[in-house]
């Protein structure tokens, strides 16, 4: 290969580089009053339940596990319990009617049918161990009520937490790596301020209901580009490691979550 096409593979290099639109990140940190942390999630407990949060996603992780700790049966009023983001209360029961894939004993999947089958994700409904599938749907509407047995477990699927950027004075959209800075908030003074409210009650037609309100707010949010937000780390299991790199977060928090975006051409900085 001779000089003048090694100089025609780097120009076009660059100007592919050039034209593709950067990613950037806005990690927002929040803070709770009511909420214990662990390493691996946020909790709170009564005397009947516990809840628990991971807030770490995309535009943040509003699901949350309710673990039953009495030896009765537990019923949450989906109808009765919402998201409040900012004061907008986003209500988890809102009577819709999902169809579903048949799964049957008797038939064989692919490995991309079963995993397309365990993704699916319905309010109120925990994910099963799909392993075979049939023709055919079943059809049922989301349920309102949900009974969660003694001493187990369940999933409850939230709402996104975020679903645009947050922008002020203090906060490069786009910014180096010299030029990243936070913009931080006392606790009382948040701009984002998260309530989730449960009801619940021992008897499935919501006799004398308790209510539990978690709340948790922004105090840090930074604006970061993808280099400076994503490592590439050799996969470890035990004391193994791969022979391959895979993208980690180093801001990773069960109390934290991210918003994605790209560069978007303009003037406006902030």
């Amino acid at each position: 290969m001779n000089k003048i096409s090694k100089l025609l593979i780097v120009s076009v290099v660059l100007i592919l580089s050039a034209c593709t639109s950067q990613t950037y990140y806005q990690l927002v940190e929040t803070e709770s009053k009511d909420l214990q942390k662990t390493q691996d999630y946020l909790f709170f407990e009564n005397d009947d339940l516990s809840i628990s949060y991971d807030l770490w996603g995309e535009g943040g992780n509003g699901s949350f596990i309710i673990y039953n700790k009495t030896e009765r049966e537990l019923f949450i009023d989906l109808k009765l319990s919402h998201l409040i983001i900012n004061g907008f209360a986003q209500t988890y029961f809102q009577n819709r009617y999902y169809e579903a894939p048949k799964v049957s004993l008797f038939t064989s999947s692919t490995d991309e049918e079963i995993q397309e089958l365990q993704s699916i994700k319905f309010a109120g409904v925990t994910p099963k161990n799909l392993t075979e599938q049939s023709i055919g749907v079943v059809k049922f509407n989301e349920e309102r009520i949900i009974c969660i047995p003694p001493n187990s477990y369940q999933l409850f699927y939230g709402f996104f937490l975020q679903t645009e950027l947050y922008r002020d004075c203090n906060l490069l959209r786009f910014p180096k790596p010299k030029e990243i800075i936070s913009s931080q908030f006392s606790y009382e003074e948040s701009p984002l301020q998260y309530r989730n409210r449960i009801t619940y009650s021992f008897n499935e037609d919501m006799q004398a209901p308790k209510h539990i309100e978690n709340e948790f707010r922004a105090i840090k949010i930074t604006n970061y580009p993808q280099t400076e937000f994503i490592t590439d780390e050799y996969y470890k299991f035990c004391e193994d490691s791969s022979a391959y790199r895979v993208g980690t977060y180093p801001y990773k928090s069960s109390s934290a979550y991210y918003y994605k975006y790209k560069l978007e051409p303009g003037s406006i900085k902030h």
